[in-house]
């Protein structure tokens, strides 16, 4: 039997194409409530001849329940300021440069110039913010690592021959750094396409870890990682039509981080 490879979203053109992404996020932090948000993601797409697209991505957010992570609160302040954000990419997704970058950055200053009314400390994090910000390359490549940036470009291409396949992905665990995490995906045949099935296990690197325990006051000796995700194909659409994600990350004992998010 022949194998298939499988790689969605593979249509060349000059049309522009709008895609509506429902999300659903959850971050604890041990026992605290952490952080929860639902918000929609619109992504305009336009496809060039020579294969290159023009994304312009925008997010409209529900009102999110209150962090008890100050830290957490202050990010996310800065974060809902960075869209809208057009980017060209390639045929796959992967970043190639920014559109007008120096009006984002002018923008994106005049929405957070208030933030310390609300948060009395929050200046230092909105120049470090800032001085990410004004790295072009530096800074749409970490923008893709937002918790939705890590289900949404995940569409891997692999060998459906029945049983599991080597496959890896980097999970950007947020305010904290990116986590290489490899692990088996399997897929199992439906009669819309099929459904897969992504597993991964591994130890939490030391870099990883010192900055865990300085943002959020831990002392453990190691942290493990579980990833997992699901995905629905639609053969007809060539393309994942439903994600689920979930990020645990443990110090043995206890879950020091959980992520939970969804595409639907």
């Amino acid at each position: 039997m022949e194998a298939n490879r499988v790689r969605p979203f593979q249509k060349y053109s000059s049309e522009v194409y709008t895609y509506q992404v429902e999300n659903m996020l959850e971050i604890r932090f041990g026992q605290s409530k952490g952080f929860h948000s639902s918000y929609k993601i619109t992504l305009q797409e336009t496809e060039n001849e020579d294969r290159a697209k023009t994304w312009t991505i925008d997010k409209t957010e529900d009102i999110p329940l209150l962090s008890e992570n100050n830290f957490m609160e202050i990010l996310h302040e800065l974060e809902k300021s960075s869209y809208p954000v057009k980017i060209k990419v390639d045929e796959k997704g992967v970043f190639l440069k920014a559109t007008d970058h120096q009006k984002y950055i002018e923008s994106w200053k005049q929405k957070t110039e208030a933030i310390h009314e609300k948060y009395g400390n929050c200046e230092l994090f909105r120049d470090q913010y800032l001085t990410a910000l004004e790295n072009e390359e530096l800074f749409y490549k970490n923008k893709y690592k937002e918790p939705f940036w890590n289900l949404v470009l995940f569409a891997p291409s692999y060998i459906d021959n029945g049983g599991e396949n080597p496959e890896s992905v980097v999970w950007h665990i947020k305010g904290i750094g990116n986590l290489q995490c490899t692990g088996i995906i399997r897929a199992e045949q439906r009669d819309y396409g099929f459904d897969s099935f992504f597993i991964s296990a591994v130890n939490i690197p030391d870099t990883i870890k010192e900055e865990i325990n300085k943002k959020y006051l831990r002392q453990a000796g190691q942290y493990k990682a579980e990833l997992t995700i699901q995905m629905q194909y639609l053969s007809r659409k060539k393309q994942y039509t439903e994600k689920k994600a979930a990020f645990i990350l443990s110090d043995g004992d206890e879950t020091v981080y959980w992520e939970t998010c969804s595409i639907t």
